[in-house]
């Protein structure tokens, strides 16, 4: 099994996460995927979880019961950009409406 673009024949690495999550999820047989836990290791991350890490994983908890979730700030930063951009494009349609 592979990472999706990424084969042996190619000498640059994309998405290391997606290198990682390969390795965790399937059978351990991602050496890159080992590699980069090994890495995140080192400096000090917990990289076998904690006792509330879990809860953002596990169908099993209410987001809302949960002591801790983890919230990407890119993918906010990427909506409310796409929202702004909407709002925007919206007022120049109705500006070219007013005006023609």
């Amino acid at each position: 099994a592979q990472v999706v673009g990424q084969s042996p024949s190619k000498p640059e690495v994309k998405c290391l996460h997606a290198q990682l999550a390969d390795h965790l999820c399937r059978d351990h047989s991602n050496p890159l995927g080992e590699a980069i836990l090994s890495g995140v290791a080192a400096r000090g991350v917990a990289v076998h979880g904690d006792s509330q890490c879990h809860q953002q994983c596990d169908c099993g908890v209410a987001r809302e019961a949960a002591t801790w979730w983890y919230t990407p700030v890119k993918n906010k930063q990427k909506l409310f950009t796409r929202l702004e951009r909407r709002k925007q494009r919206q007022v120049a349609r109705l500006e070219a409406a007013e005006e023609g």
